[in-house]
């Protein structure tokens, strides 16, 4: 996976990832809003800080003052003489513009705002976040927030969490923003299951000030990050996200909800997003090369294929202990399109001498059911993956824990992560066991486990998709030239019909200055034929009709076509 921008960033964009690095790099936090008492919530971000290791100073505010894990607590932030990196404030949403305000004149610029209670709360918490806008512009602040629950950088030990984290978090190279706290603390725990390290994490709340944009801006340039997960449910500009996410030579998955205008009011009440047509959102994600997933599962799949070695090629190699996963995975390789290579005889011929019945018949996929001795496995696949016709393996094992094959398809699984390594090509490796063991294996293994063949062939077709994705980078342009009489006589002339036919139709979008190919009406295959000579190129063909709306589903579209017998051809099938 290639790292960095597409394009050379200009100067407002390198000074404003420069300035979002202290919500990360800080040299000292102060968290407003901690004291010793046991339900109190602030004292757990000093504690996830303290947890982690974090490397700067942690100083804590509370208005009764006192001591919180060996430490003092001030009073105010007047109390303290040394300069602030970065303030996390957790007190009344009603409290925040005055505290803001004292942030100010201490010369604090960064803030992460954790308090709820405002726009997602109705009329009295917008005008709080008019005033939180009103400071901030005031003194310069920019603020992560309100209604998040911080920051955590894995390379600094900075926890920001207002809840214990887990101690199973370790350094990687994924990165999350999450509108929803509890949507990106979720997916945190997924990834310590799954042994899938963590580099950064934003819990954006509101984003009020900071936004998805500017924060992806960010961890696309961000050397420790290389693939980006976002949960969002609705976005702040989308035209600038289209722009941002299509100049990223790394991997952003979009976990975007609030799909439906039924989850429209659940998602305000607590996040104050807005509802978005989704087969709008879905055209914009993938014209800028976003993936899209749409549920956790499918974002978890994913997000392990893209930490193993990309899939280059679609020849695969199918490995089972059960003929019947053999065949699911078989049929998982056809679905999305991928070829099952034949191996040599020569090769099957020492496999056959290690079978006990010999009752299997072996091929591609290999169903290796009558094998029982799990050193030959690792052969198995190392010879596998040697072979240039061979792009990447799924690999199928199963056995019970506590039996005589437990530490040997334990050494089996974490050989197949040292020859995935070695030969940098991926293996889909699913196992068939008790969840008790899978869970071991995923904590102890350094290749992802999957849970099912499907999953994995699902997670290899992105892999392979990935691998040959370039950047394009876009800008959105604004529409001109629109010339709204000549929409209106379009509009009139087909007044009372149904369907608008094609031809129309690219009219009437073209008067509103949107761009279209260019187009010609054929009433014949000699007319065809002479606008073929003009265009100079391959052309694509359509019935001109409204009956047929998808037209390539009626059989209605020939494309590329590029000599005079296509075209006669294409017209006689119409």
């Amino acid at each position: 996976m290639g790292q960095g921008p597409y394009r050379e960033l200009s100067m407002d964009e390198k000074a404003m990832i420069k300035e979002l690095s202290n919500f990360f790099y800080p040299k000292n936090i102060v968290v407003v809003g901690v004291s010793a008492e046991k339900n109190n919530l602030g004292k757990n971000i000093v504690m996830n800080c303290l947890k982690l290791g974090y490397q700067g100073e942690i100083l804590s505010v509370g208005l009764k003052g006192g001591v919180v894990y060996g430490q003092r607590i001030y009073k105010s932030l007047e109390e303290i003489k040394s300069d602030i990196g970065l303030a996390v404030i957790l007190t009344p949403s009603i409290t925040i513009p005055g505290i803001l305000e004292q942030c100010g004149k201490k010369g604090i610029r960064y803030v992460v705002i954790e308090s709820g209670g405002f726009s997602e709360m109705g009329r009295k918490g917008r005008s709080i976040e008019r005033a939180c806008l009103e400071v901030a512009d005031r003194y310069g602040i920019r603020f992560i927030g309100p209604n998040g629950i911080g920051v955590i950088n894995m390379e600094n030990g900075l926890a920001m969490p207002f809840v214990p984290i887990q101690q199973d978090l370790h350094p990687g190279s994924v990165s999350i923003l999450a509108q929803s706290g509890g949507v990106g603390l979720s997916y945190l725990a997924f990834l310590a299951e799954e042994n899938i390290g963590i580099n950064k994490f934003v819990s954006i709340g509101n984003k009020l000030n900071v936004d998805e944009n500017d924060l992806l801006s960010y961890l696309i340039e961000d050397e420790g990050t290389k693939i980006i997960l976002i949960y969002l449910e609705s976005f702040s500009d989308g035209r600038r996200f289209l722009e941002i996410a299509s100049r990223s030579t790394k991997p952003i998955l979009v976990h975007k909800s609030n799909r439906f205008k039924e989850s429209a009011h659940i998602a305000h009440s607590h996040t104050a997003a807005l509802f978005a047509d989704d087969e709008l959102v879905n055209f914009a994600l993938k014209q800028a090369g976003c993936i899209r997933v749409n549920t956790m599962d499918e974002a978890m799949d994913y997000t392990k294929s893209l930490t193993m070695p990309p899939l280059k090629g679609k020849r695969l190699a199918v490995v089972s202990r059960s003929g019947g996963h053999a065949v699911i995975a078989t049929d998982a390789c056809a679905y999305y399109g991928f070829k099952l290579p034949s191996f040599p005889d020569s090769f099957l011929k020492k496999i056959e001498k290690r079978l006990r019945a010999h009752v299997i018949r072996l091929q591609n996929p290999l169903d290796l059911g009558d094998l029982f001795d799990l050193d030959f496995y690792e052969y198995i696949v190392e010879e596998l993956l040697k072979r240039d016709d061979v792009d990447g393996i799924l690999l199928g094992h199963g056995y019970r824990p506590k039996s005589p094959e437990q530490e040997a398809s334990r050494k089996l699984v974490q050989r197949a992560a040292q020859l995935m390594e070695r030969y940098q090509k991926p293996i889909g490796l699913f196992v068939f066991t008790e969840s008790s063991e899978i869970e071991y294996l995923r904590r102890n293994s350094n290749i992802p486990i999957f849970s099912s063949p499907e999953n994995a062939m699902r997670a290899f077709n992105l892999s392979y998709r990935w691998a040959f994705r370039r950047p394009i980078p876009i800008r959105p342009g604004r529409i001109s030239g629109k010339d709204k009489k000549r929409a209106t006589d379009i509009l009139k002339k087909n007044e009372g019909k149904k369907a608008i036919s094609l031809k129309d139709s690219l009219e009437f979008i073209k008067s509103y200055g949107i761009y279209t190919v260019e187009h010609m009406i054929a009433d014949g295959p000699e007319d065809a034929i002479n606008i073929w000579r003009k265009f100079n190129s391959p052309i694509a063909m359509k019935i001109n009709t409204p009956l047929f709306i998808h037209k390539s589903d009626e059989g209605a579209l020939r494309l590329n076509l590029n000599s005079e017998k296509e075209i006669i051809e294409a017209f006689e099938k119409f």
